[in-house]
C-alpha cells in the first residue's frame, strides 16, 4: 500500500518536474509585422529585426524580413520579401466571391534584396518607395551589413552565456523527434530536437532551436521586457527569426543549438588546454603500484 502511494507520488512529482521545465522552454511564438504607426515609442534609439519563412494563415505573409531602425527620433524601416497586404486582402476577397481556388498570394519572398522603405521622422513621413530595384540598389548593402552585424553581436552574447552556463543559469533541452509508425516504415535514425534558453543579467530573454534536428538553428528570438512593441502581442521586441531558410543568416544563427549541447568552440579549446595527462591520473591514483600488486 504505501508502496503504491509512494509510486503515485513519484510519477506526480515527475509529471509536475517535465511540466515546469516545459514552460520554460515553451515559446509563444504570436507576432505581429512591424508597423511604424504601432511602435509604442520612438525616443530612444534602438534596432529590431523580424524575419518570418513560415505559414502562420492566409492572412499573414509567409515570407518576410524586417529591419527596423530609431535612431535620433528618426524610424527607418526596411523590408524584404514585402506584398501589400490591402492588395492581397482584395484579391483574396475577389478569387473567394468567384469560387476559385486561392493560391499562395503572398508572392514577393525573401530573396537579400530589400524592396520596401520608410523613413518618418517621429511619424512624419518623409519617404517611401515599394520598388525593389531602387531599394536594393539604394539601401540593399546597407540592410545586409547592418542585419548582419546586429545579429552577429547578439549571438556573440548568446554564446557567452553558453560559456559561462555555470552561472548564466543557461536551459538546454533534448527531445527525440516521432519516427515514422506506418506499415514497412524504414527505420530511420533518431533525430532530436534542440531548444535552449538564457537570460542576461538585463533581463534579455535569449531562445534558440533546432526544430527538425538537422543540426540547424532556424528560429531565434531575443527580447526585453521593457515596454517596447509594435501593437499587442507583437512577439520578440528585440529579434524574431521564425523558420530562417536564408544562407547569410544561416551562417550567423546555425550552429547557437548545437553549441548550447555540445559545447562552443571555445569551451573545447579551454578543456583540451587543461585536459590532465595519462601519467598525472595514473601517479594521483597510485594505479601502476596496484597494477605491480595485482601481477606478484
Amino acid at each position: 500500500m504505501q508502496f503504491t502511494r509512494f509510486r503515485r507520488l513519484s510519477l506526480i512529482a515527475m509529471i509536475i518536474i517535465i511540466l515546469f521545465s516545459a514552460s520554460i522552454l515553451a515559446r509563444n511564438f504570436d507576432f505581429k509585422p512591424v508597423v511604424i504607426e504601432k511602435i509604442s515609442r520612438y525616443n530612444e534609439d534602438r534596432i529590431a529585426y523580424q524575419h518570418i519563412q513560415n505559414d502562420f494563415g492566409e492572412k499573414t505573409d509567409d515570407s518576410i524580413a524586417t529591419l527596423l531602425i530609431i535612431k535620433e527620433k528618426q524610424i527607418y524601416l526596411l523590408k524584404d520579401g514585402y506584398d501589400d497586404p490591402e492588395k492581397v486582402r482584395e484579391k483574396r476577397l475577389i478569387l473567394s466571391m468567384e469560387n476559385q481556388l486561392i493560391p499562395d498570394l503572398w508572392k514577393n519572398k525573401i530573396n537579400e534584396k530589400p524592396d520596401f522603405i520608410r523613413i518618418t521622422s517621429r511619424r512624419i513621413e518623409r519617404m517611401k518607395n515599394f520598388d525593389e530595384d531602387f531599394v536594393s540598389k539604394s539601401f540593399g548593402t546597407f540592410y545586409q551589413n547592418v542585419r548582419n552585424a546586429f545579429l552577429n553581436k547578439h549571438v556573440e552574447i548568446f554564446k557567452q552565456l553558453m560559456i559561462g552556463r555555470k552561472d548564466s543559469g543557461l536551459i538546454v533541452d533534448r527531445t527525440p523527434l516521432p519516427k515514422p509508425t506506418y506499415t514497412n516504415a524504414p527505420e530511420t535514425e533518431t533525430k532530436y530536437k534542440i531548444t535552449v534558453s538564457a537570460k542576461t543579467i538585463d533581463e534579455k530573454l535569449y531562445y534558440a532551436e533546432d526544430a527538425d534536428g538537422d543540426g540547424v538553428t532556424e528560429t531565434f528570438t531575443v527580447s526585453i521586457p521593457d515596454g517596447f512593441n509594435w501593437g499587442y502581442k507583437s512577439g520578440p521586441n528585440i529579434i524574431f527569426i521564425y523558420n530562417n531558410k536564408i544562407e547569410a543568416v544561416k551562417n550567423i544563427i546555425g550552429n547557437i543549438s548545437k553549441w548550447a549541447y555540445y559545447g562552443t568552440p571555445e569551451e573545447e579549446e579551454k578543456i583540451m588546454k587543461t585536459f590532465p595527462k595519462d601519467s598525472q591520473i595514473i601517479d594521483q591514483f597510485d594505479l601502476e603500484k596496484v597494477a605491480g600488486q595485482q601481477s606478484r
